[in-house]
């Protein structure tokens, strides 16, 4: 017959420790509901209200530090890499340099995806255009603000900032992209160039992506 264990002083004064134990764990712990668990873990990325963010960011940089484009042009066919040096470009990889650049145009014509200007100070050897439409480019904008793919929480939704900075550039330039030619335009924006190691040729075509237009008259 297995004779009962006796409850020894050793016995009884761990297992009141250990008791004494768990109530101070249970007296220290502080429960929180659904809605306070949620506000106190990562926050949740929000491309929406990044675009935004950086779309007040560009109306109240980018004017202050464009360049005038027929000033830029002129560098970019002496020497793109100094030209870049000399005026911060922003550099969203090895090949590319990004440019801010303000100006006054003539509208020449209105396509469906550009509007076709002319610049006094660049020679008439270099077309020149002002994005619209679908080719509106968010990425530019986004890139040239110096935001990263590792600012955004995953490829998508980096890919939607700049969807959603087109879409406030388009609204913003809307009444711009519809004027007659002859017209004459305020504008700013960012030139995108490929850096090859040679002086941009003159004749090469640049298209600026807007940021604003305005009709002068």
């Amino acid at each position: 017959m297995t004779r009962p264990r006796r409850l020894t002083p050793f016995r009884i004064g761990g297992a009141v420790a250990i008791a004494a134990l768990l109530v101070a764990m249970t007296l220290s712990t502080r429960f929180v509901t659904p809605d306070e668990l949620a506000s106190i873990g990562p926050e949740t990325f929000d491309p929406a209200q990044t675009a935004a963010d950086l779309f007040a960011e560009a109306n109240e940089t980018i004017p202050d530090a464009a360049t005038p484009l027929p000033e830029l042009l002129a560098g970019l066919q002496q020497d793109v890499a100094k030209t870049a040096d000399d005026l911060d470009a922003s550099r969203p990889n090895d090949t590319t340099y990004l440019f801010p650049v303000r100006g006054t145009a003539t509208v020449v014509a209105t396509q469906q995806q550009a509007v076709e200007i002319t610049v006094e100070g660049v020679p008439g050897t270099t077309p020149l255009s002002l994005a619209s439409g679908p080719a509106t480019n968010g990425a530019v904008l986004r890139d040239a603000l110096g935001f990263k793919f590792g600012d955004a929480s995953n490829q998508t939704t980096y890919q939607q900032v700049g969807d959603e900075l087109k879409a406030l550039v388009r609204e913003q330039i809307e009444q711009g992209a519809k004027v007659a030619p002859g017209s004459k335009l305020d504008f700013t924006g960012i030139v995108s160039v490929t850096d090859t190691g040679m002086p941009q040729p003159a004749a090469k075509p640049v298209q600026v992506q807007p940021l604003t237009v305005e009709v002068v008259r």
